[in-house]
């Protein structure tokens, strides 16, 4: 089975102040929308019923996907959402990750705001 693990991470943004004591409350309101967004649409991955294709911990967010197609269709959702709410994903420092046998394949680009994400082989 392969799956494609892209890793992006959000920068600062306008629409909640770091370290305020909102900024979580607000931040998880936000991702809140994204995640619908990205469930709705039907790309990810989903387990025994559970939507799987977008995971967050601070401000990093894990989209999960079987395809390129699916992922960049996912990571344009992502796009979208950063337009509509002020948010910035920080292309340079996100990244994409095959998982299964044919993990060192060669893969068509994936983009987040018009640049191309790097693949790696481990993410931290």
């Amino acid at each position: 089975m392969e799956w494609l693990l892209v890793l992006a991470l959000l920068d600062q943004c306008r629409c909640w102040a770091g370290g305020g004591l909102l900024s979580p409350a607000l931040f998880a309101m936000y991702m809140d929308v994204l995640i619908a967004l990205l469930k709705n649409s039907g790309f990810g991955w989903s387990l025994h019923g559970f939507y799987i294709g977008c995971l967050c911990y601070a401000d990093d967010i894990i989209l999960i996907s079987q395809s390129i197609y699916a992922m960049q269709c996912m990571l344009n959702i992502c796009e979208v959402f950063a337009g509509m709410l002020d948010v910035k994903f920080n292309s340079s420092k996100s990244v994409a990750m095959r998982v299964g046998s044919r993990f060192e394949c060669k893969c068509a680009d994936l983009f987040l705001c018009g640049n191309a994400i790097s693949y790696v082989q481990s993410m931290k």
